[in-house]
């Protein structure tokens, strides 16, 4: 007998055991330090994400941090812009949000009939036609699905260049936007800013359908940061039931 009075567990049983026991461990350990799984309740990032959505979060995209203790292991890059994030709500620090972010340290935001301005430069946006917007109903209550205009809003992915457009290899980000209602002229939202440094400013996909950082204005500090959005893992289908396969391991853009 071992010093002590423990006694390895021998024969098929033991190696069983001890390979079911470390599974359980390396799969905990990811669960903890590497990866996030979340359920897309709402339209907030729709087109981009949808009621249903099944979602996993890199959690080492902005660096590693000992869970439950928020100290940090290994300090990462900071979000791009065009990042879709995973953050911790700020009123209520239990749950998580997922939004885009389009703001950077002394950035100014605002939006000017609808298409994105970063200081006084408006950032490209091409109509790309029709795209549902479906919305859950309250248990018990059929939900509403709406056809919206889809745009192509791109953005400089690192610091802005004084007076020429970005270029090189990821200099920029292209994704879809939802424009539900109708445009109104003259209509301003912002500007909001400047981004303080270690903060971003985010913003939903469905711009008309989104509490974001235009909600009082406030933005998130790196620290409430869970990572980034890469994939959907599987999707299923809030209003007509049933598995959504076109979504099937989408990569989130």
């Amino acid at each position: 007998m071992a010093a002590g009075g423990a006694r390895r567990t021998a024969g098929p049983l033991g190696a069983l055991i001890r390979a079911v026991v470390g599974a359980l461990s390396a799969a905990l350990l990811v669960r903890l330090l590497l990866v996030e799984p979340l359920e897309v309740a709402t339209s907030s990032m729709a087109p981009t994400l949808r009621p249903g959505d099944h979602l996993l979060v890199w959690k080492a995209a902005y660096g590693l941090r000992l869970p439950f203790t928020g100290t940090s292991l290994w300090p990462g890059e900071p979000p791009r812009r065009g990042d879709v994030v995973a953050f911790r709500d700020l009123r209520d620090p239990g749950a998580l949000l997922v939004k885009r972010v389009v703001g950077l340290p002394g950035d100014l935001v605002s939006l000017r009939e609808q298409v994105l301005f970063l200081g006084e430069a408006a950032q490209p946006r091409v109509d790309r036609g029709e795209a549902p917007d479906e919305r859950p109903g309250a248990p018990g209550e059929p939900g509403i699905e709406e056809t919206c205009r889809r745009y192509e809003e791109t953005v400089p992915t690192g610091p802005l260049a004084a007076a020429a457009a970005p270029s090189g290899p990821g200099a920029t980000r292209s994704y879809q936007v939802l424009q539900c209602r109708r445009r109104r002229v003259g209509r301003v939202e912002g500007p909001y800013g400047p981004v303080a440094p270690g903060h971003v400013f985010v913003l939903g996909d469905n711009r008309d359908r989104s509490e974001d950082g235009r909600t009082g204005g406030w933005q998130v500090p790196l620290e409430a940061m869970e990572g980034r959005v890469v994939l959907v893992g599987w999707s299923t289908a809030t209003l007509a039931g049933g598995a959504r396969t076109d979504r099937l391991f989408k990569p989130v853009e």
